[in-house]
């Protein structure tokens, strides 16, 4: 059973921030725009929150919902690096998909094996739940698709990432 002490602060501070960051991806995996990109991080969010609740059970879980402090965010232009716009895009999207690994790695090593599953699952769900939030590629609300095929493609990395098929 895995506690916040289990980890070191950077560690517990990329435990938390995961999920965000798959939330993030995945926003950049098919950018659609502001409000697409704060309803994608909205039900990542929540995607989290039903998560850490489902599995309350496991300490990891406990321990990850009672952490109240605000984590150190990583800086912006590390995430993005240089380049166009779409170049940053992909820059975060690798940023991203590297520290999910490093994060389902972490839980692999010092998690329970049942703590380790049901945080890489979250990892995924997030990312779904993300590309579900919006449409894209429609107009002012009519036409497009739920998941693009982007999405589609960026939630199977962060599977393959995490190791969950």
């Amino acid at each position: 059973m895995a506690k916040q002490d289990t980890f070191t602060t950077e560690e517990w501070t990329l435990l938390r921030l995961a999920p965000s960051f798959v939330a993030s991806g995945t926003s950049a995996a098919d950018p659609s725009g502001l409000f697409a990109s704060i309803k994608e991080a909205g039900a990542g969010a929540l995607g989290m929150a039903e998560a850490l609740k489902a599995n309350g059970e496991l300490e990891l879980f406990a321990a990850l919902a009672a952490d109240r402090s605000f984590p150190g965010m990583p800086d912006p232009q590390s995430l993005l690096g240089e380049g166009t716009r779409e170049q940053q895009m992909q820059n975060l999207k690798s940023a991203v998909l590297e520290r999910v690994k490093s994060a389902a790695d972490l839980v692999t090593g010092k998690a329970s094996p049942a703590e380790a599953e049901a945080y890489k699952k979250m990892l995924v769900s997030v990312a779904q739940e993300a590309a579900n939030a919006s449409k894209e590629g429609g107009f002012l609300g009519f036409g497009g698709v739920r998941v693009s095929d982007k999405e589609q493609a960026f939630i199977a990395e962060v599977s393959k990432a995490v190791g969950v098929s």
